[in-house]
């Protein structure tokens, strides 16, 4: 039995072996866990450095963005000034163009005054050729009366002229 104690570990042995055995496990684990552990927290070190460039970059992408935004807020901004500037010239068109029309209509308005003393001359033109033509009318009437009258004066004459000679006689 002692050779079967010799080549034979007894439970106490083995028992120590396999408790030596379990700390060098923990060890070994305890050691892997710190690496692991260490190489965890320098992945996440530089996952940090990494994100906060990534941060910084963006930020700076972001600014920039603001930037543009702002230069076109502020052209914006221009265009309307622009287009109030052109909405004040409109209104100054509109109304130089409310002057013209009005002075248009007074335009319109002597035109008519106008026309009214054409169709006033015309109509004191037509009464003067009626008068004219009634004139005309009474002259010829009067000058055919004159010829008439001539011719009986002339009649009247040549009978005086006849019966004068008689008394002229006696």
């Amino acid at each position: 039995m002692t050779d079967d104690m010799t080549t034979r570990p007894t439970i106490e042995t083995v028992l120590e072996r396999i408790g030596a055995f379990d700390e060098k496990i923990d060890d070994r684990i305890n050691a892997l866990e710190k690496t692991i552990d260490d190489r965890i927290n320098a992945l996440e070190q530089k996952i940090d450095e990494r994100i906060d460039a990534l941060e910084r970059k963006v930020d700076a992408r972001f600014d920039q963005v603001d930037a543009r935004f702002a230069q076109i807020d502020e052209r914006f901004a221009q265009i309307d000034e622009r287009f109030a500037q052109i909405d004040e010239r409109f209104a100054q068109v509109d109304e130089r163009f409310a002057q013209i029309d009005e002075r248009f209509a007074q335009i319109d308005e002597r035109f008519a005054q106008i026309d009214e003393r054409f169709d006033q001359v015309n109509a004191r033109f037509s009464l003067v050729d009626n008068e004219i033509d009634r004139l005309a009318s009474v002259a010829h009437h009067t000058k055919a009366e004159m010829h008439t009258l001539r011719l009986a004066f002339r009649e009247m004459q040549a009978h005086l002229k006849e019966a004068l000679p008689v008394l002229q006689e006696s």
